[in-house]
């Protein structure tokens, strides 16, 4: 029974509604749970998520769905203007207010609306025709954003046909400055940040993503109807200034945004799939069964590169001299000044050229373009024949074999939760982009049945981008692994590695991209006696696909010792991928590795299954 609460109004109403409330069960519903954001972990007790004292009407209410739900219809009876939004309860819970007047059938009499200016004046803006998921791809150079992002666009009636960058976006996000991917994780993975929902100009995270950040974006229909998109906003409206823990790899932007349109339609569900992590293309991929045909927009620096493709050496030559500053020379073409403007757009959102530098020669490129006479001169960027939803499952599980030149069959099993390397098949993910995340190996020997830890990887990530007459970006890498040293099965304790640098990489020869970094490789623990090494030195590398279905992966590196441990490490590895389905894949791979005077060799054989 619910406890009995002094109602407000004069006829003891709110006791009737608590009592009708009580007899349906409401606070038990799953929907009053999607209004409060209460989750249900692993382990513990079920809380919302939301840490804002007033957001709950109850002083328990974050925990006791009960308490709160008969706060809340007490609190309807009373204008009382509210702290810190300064509204009555009515119009800051207006999602609530809908969904229990739907299921009481509130008297009008009894419990009179209240007037929500300020509410129905941000309805009346928004007021979208059409919602739109919207994924912008992974930024390795992004703390928040290595596994992509999730957003929503609100299309209302400013939007006509051919503008949908006058929509707005609602999305949700870490409130950090920080640009240290290695420390954003780490403090994301502990809760360091406040995570809140915010509304803004669409064009606002268009200019973020697509030109600043060079992020390709998928927008994605969202098939929600008149009452769902009503639903959606009154929900947004409570949660304005709401905070909530930010977790980098569950209560994360995509997670939040599931919980935000699952007010809007209760059906959406995803079970106990992202207890532990969600990733934007797996929340994208929760939804698909609702979305629409994608909407492909590529980024400034897709643009650019497509442009240059289609000009011959000396026309792309030409045109990068235009945008260097160069005067068109007679005759030039409209497609090279559109390469040269957006070469300068790109270089001034890079900080590479000031505004007063930019402004007048993007002008000037202009001019030129038009006064060639030829219509167009801007190429189409052809969508790719794969989009985010359509990739491998991130989740990885690997069985194999393996042989060892010290002796002994081992069997092998690896799991990764998330994400993707460099020989998982590339549709739907960036190419050259690696990043894995607590990568966990354990290896079992036949011949007695010891299980052992192979290596738990934390992070591992690559970026291989390649350079070209447009682009010269830097590579880099970085991994922290704990480990099995390489040499010898039986030498415990493992290791601790940390490793990494910047590097580059080459164009395209054919299908084949190479590389190289300068590797900094920090190792403490059971190494050779000495407790810890240190150690600089080359890693060069090739990667091809040579058929649509087949992956190659060849790495060479010479580590020099410097401290500690004074052995040079050398090592060459070759791995291949045969991918045998979305879902399927079959990696071998062979590795030599020479630390001093000591050498091991081994081979492996894994079946792979994405889920």
């Amino acid at each position: 029974m619910l406890a009995p609460v002094r109602a407000l109004a004069a006829d003891g109403y709110a006791d009737e509604l608590i009592a009708a409330a009580e007899q349906q069960g409401l606070a038990a519903s799953p929907e009053w749970a999607n209004l409060l954001h209460v989750e249900s972990p692993v382990f513990g007790a079920a809380r919302s998520s939301i840490k804002s004292d007033w957001f709950f009407l109850a002083p328990n209410g974050a925990d006791d769905p009960a308490a709160e739900l008969r706060a809340t219809l007490v609190a309807f009876l009373d204008p009382t203007i509210r702290a810190p939004r300064n509204e009555s309860a009515q119009c800051i819970f207006g999602a609530r207010y809908a969904w229990l007047d739907a299921r009481l059938h509130f008297d009008a009499e009894r419990l009179p609306r209240q007037p929500c200016a300020e509410r129905e004046e941000w309805l009346a803006a928004l007021a979208p025709s059409q919602v739109w998921v919207v994924f912008p791809s992974a930024y390795l150079n992004s703390p928040a954003s290595m596994f992509g992002h999730t957003l929503l666009r609100l299309d209302g009636p400013e939007v006509k046909a051919g503008t949908p960058l006058l929509a707005y976006a609602a999305n949700y996000a870490a409130e950090t400055p920080e640009t240290n991917g290695l420390v954003f994780a780490i403090k994301g993975l502990a809760g360091g940040y406040v995570g809140r929902y915010s509304v803004l100009p669409y064009y606002e995270k268009v200019r973020e993503y697509a030109r600043l950040e060079s992020r390709d974006l998928w927008e994605y229909p969202l098939a929600f109807d008149a009452g769902q998109r009503e639903r959606l906003l009154l929900h947004l409206w409570e949660l304005r200034g709401a905070a909530f823990t930010y977790y980098f790899f569950t209560k994360n932007c995509s997670y939040q945004l599931l919980t935000l349109l699952r007010v809007a339609d209760p059906s959406i569900d995803w079970g106990n799939r992202f207890s532990w992590w969600a990733t934007p293309t797996d929340t994208l991929r929760a939804l698909q069964p609702g979305l629409g045909a994608p909407h492909y927009r590529p980024a400034l620096a897709t643009t650019v590169a497509a442009e240059g493709q289609a000009l011959d050496a000396d026309r792309r030559a030409q045109a990068l001299a235009l945008a260097d500053g160069a005067p068109p020379a007679e005759g030039i073409a409209a497609a090279q000044l559109s390469l040269a403007n957006d070469l300068v757009q790109y270089h001034f959102l890079e900080g590479q050229l000031p505004r007063e530098v930019a402004v007048p020669r993007s002008l000037a490129l202009l001019r030129a373009r038009a006064a060639t006479g030829e219509k167009g001169g801007k190429v189409t960027v052809p969508t790719p024949d794969t989009d985010p939803t359509g990739g491998h499952a991130t989740q990885r599980l690997m069985l194999g074999a393996q042989a060892r030149s010290e002796g002994g069959d081992i069997a092998t099993i690896d799991w990764r939760p998330a994400y993707h390397d460099l020989l998982d098949p590339s549709a739907g993910y960036g190419e050259g982009q690696q990043i894995n995340f607590v990568d966990l190996g354990l290896r079992t020997r036949l011949a007695n049945g010891a299980t052992t830890l192979d290596h738990l990887a934390l992070l591992d990530i690559l970026s291989i981008a390649p350079r070209s007459s447009l682009f010269q970006p830097i590579s880099w890498r970085v991994r922290l692994a704990h480990e099995r040293p390489d040499l010898g099965i039986g030498r415990d304790p493992r290791t601790t590695v940390l490793e990494g640098g910047p590097g580059l990489a080459w164009g395209r020869f054919g299908s084949v991209v190479a590389y190289g970094h300068a590797e900094l490789r920090a190792e403490v623990g059971n190494v050779r006696n000495n407790g810890y090494a240190l150690q600089l030195g080359p890693r060069l590398g090739l990667l091809a696909q040579p058929l649509k279905l087949w992956g190659v992966q060849l790495e060479a590196s010479w580590l020099p010792g410097l401290a500690g441990d004074d052995a040079d490490r050398r090592a060459i590895s070759l791995e291949q991928q045969w991918q045998l389905g979305k879902d399927y894949g079959l990696r071998l791979g062979a590795r030599a590795l020479w630390l001093g005077s000591e050498e091991t060799r081994q081979l492996d054989l894994r079946l792979i299954r994405y889920f």
